[in-house]
């Protein structure tokens, strides 16, 4: 008997439903490092206040604004820190500031200067306002904020992945929850922009590894059968976080009380640390049979049953003939090398794996990309960032009933188009019918998610055993870089209009929808093993 077996045999009781739970709100937790700073970081928006014109409670839109600030003609909004030279008698002779008016000709439209003084359209502090990060100019710093926080996902990943590897998922899961929590906290008193930086990255190195130990731990700790439905719902519980955000935000609007808020209920998770198990299949790598039974013997006390003593005595055998086929697997790495040649001597694979690279590279940066961009829409933009990320729920759900009843390649194909067309159609609608874009954009989030969902299938099947998880590691690193690029598209709207970034992710998710045809079907297939069979992984 193997664990799998042992599992089927229990189904699924009250004590893997109550793991699973306290899972998914790790998971939700988790969702808040990586996107937390799309709120502290977020711009705002302001004009240069006209002390002539400005009286004790000024208004962001005043009647006068276009006759004293200069307006930028792609977002059609004032620039932040420019007004133009007041004349102190208008054209006519009257005094403008003697009755706190602004009158055609009393500043000189051929004349801009820079100001220190601003009006804000809302009541909220970010580190904009904090910092002093002001104007157009310094609006990059804004987006390195971003790229910083990638910077620290693509060193704590591997980092992680180590870590989990030699002391456990439950360690990872535990620790990296905590420590961010710290971090986290830590930063939101951060007396400068660089101190700020430097702990958004270690809040970022330490989270990075939290959803994937974390997500192992649930689809491990029950039977395959029950395993579809289970990364269905805990994954559902991830967006909840990042919605979780946006409704904090909305309702303090200061970010360092919104990340106190957000990060130190990671602490509780210290409360749970003796009822969580660890990962039952690492527990049997490390030849730690005895934890391994205690764990099944909970989980078929909550199912009304018992564990036999032969299923010990099986685990026991099981493990030492893992042991074996590990020292053969060693012994076999030598042959990695030759692995690599055959693989690069392979056109169909080699082309699936730059084909591969290139649509990991689009989800990443679409699906983050939307997510960051939604705060710069017209409307709340929280409640932009709250339905952005609440649509990633239906569609989970969707993708599991769309893979179980279609073709992976169309699943994957038509998902990059839905995401392409909602995208561009975006750029087309008036910016009269707020509505209408917003929903186009929420559809194109719905489905660039669904297609995050079925590239991780869809990549682990199209490869083959033996170097499997080494070319899916290559391919997601690809999505990495898309991650890094996401926190550039606010500064690429700056610089090209407040669409550009979504007419960029429209026209690369239609090319990576057409690409996506190139792929093989690998629905209802038997896994390849060799480069040899993957080579002939083709729809019948």
């Amino acid at each position: 008997m193997d664990l799998d077996e042992i599992l089927s045999d229990f189904g699924l009781g009250t004590y893997q439903v109550t793991v699973c739970t306290l899972i998914g709100f790790i998971l939700m937790y988790s969702n808040i490092s990586p996107l937390s700073y799309a709120i502290s970081s977020s711009d705002l928006k302001y004009r240069c206040e006209i002390p002539q014109c400005d009286t004790d409670n000024p208004s962001y839109n005043a009647d006068w604004l276009n006759l004293a600030i200069p307006f930028n003609n792609k977002s059609n909004e004032p620039y932040k820190c420019l007004r133009y030279h007041y004349i102190s008698q208008a054209t006519n002779g009257t005094n403008t500031s003697a009755n706190s008016t602004c009158m055609r000709g009393a500043f000189n439209v051929n004349r801009k200067e820079k100001c220190n003084k601003w009006v804000y359209e809302e009541k909220e502090r970010t580190i904009v306002n904090d910092f002093g990060i002001m104007c157009e100019e310094n609006k990059w710093k804004l987006s390195m904020v971003g790229t910083v926080n990638s910077i620290g996902q693509f060193v704590g990943i591997p980092l992680s992945g180590y870590i989990s590897d030699k002391y456990g998922r439950k360690f990872i899961s535990i620790t990296g929850t905590v420590l961010s929590a710290i971090f986290g906290t830590i930063k939101s008193f951060a007396f400068d922009y660089y101190s700020f930086l430097i702990f958004e990255f270690l809040d970022s190195v330490a989270s990075s590894g939290v959803y994937a130990a974390t997500f192992v731990l649930a689809i491990e700790f029950v039977s395959p059968k029950s395993r579809v439905i289970v990364s269905t719902v805990v994954g559902c519980f991830y967006p909840m976080g990042a919605v979780i955000m946006g409704f904090t935000a909305y309702m303090i609007l200061d970010w360092r009380i919104i990340i106190r808020v957000l990060y130190l209920p990671g602490l509780l998770v210290l409360g749970v640390a003796w009822y969580l198990p660890e990962s039952l299949r690492w527990l049997q790598t490390e030849n730690r049979v005895e934890e391994v039974a205690k764990v099944l013997s909970k989980i078929a006390k909550s199912n009304g049953k018992t564990l036999p003593d032969c299923v010990k005595e099986a685990l026991i055998v099981n493990t030492k003939s893992k042991g074996n086929v590990t020292d053969t697997q060693n012994k076999n790495q030598m042959s990695c090398r030759k692995l690599m040649r055959e693989i690069f001597s392979s056109k169909d694979i080699l082309m699936r794996i730059m084909n591969c690279s290139f649509c990991w590279f689009t989800i990443t940066l679409v699906y983050y990309g939307l997510s960051l961009t939604s705060v710069e829409l017209s409307g709340n933009k929280y409640m932009n960032f709250m339905l952005v990320n609440i649509v990633e729920i239906p569609a989970s759900l969707t993708l599991w009933y769309v893979m179980e009843n279609f073709s992976r390649r169309k699943t994957q194909a038509f998902s990059f188009f839905f995401s392409g067309i909602g995208c561009i159609m975006v750029n087309l609608i008036s910016s009269n019918y707020t509505w209408m874009k917003l929903f186009l954009f929420l559809g194109s989030k719905y489905a660039i998610t669904m297609a995050f969902n079925a590239m991780y299938v869809y990549t682990a099947e199209m490869f083959p055993t033996e170097l499997r998880m080494t070319l899916f590691g290559i391919t997601s690193m690809f999505g990495r870089l898309g991650v890094m690029f996401a926190p550039q598209m606010t500064l690429l709207s700056a610089y090209f209009g407040q669409y550009a970034p979504i007419l960029l992710f429209g026209i690369l998710s239609l090319i990576a929808g057409a690409l996506s045809f190139f792929f093989p079907e690998t629905k209802d297939k038997k896994l390849p093993d060799t480069v040899k069979q993957a080579e002939f992984v083709v729809e019948l």
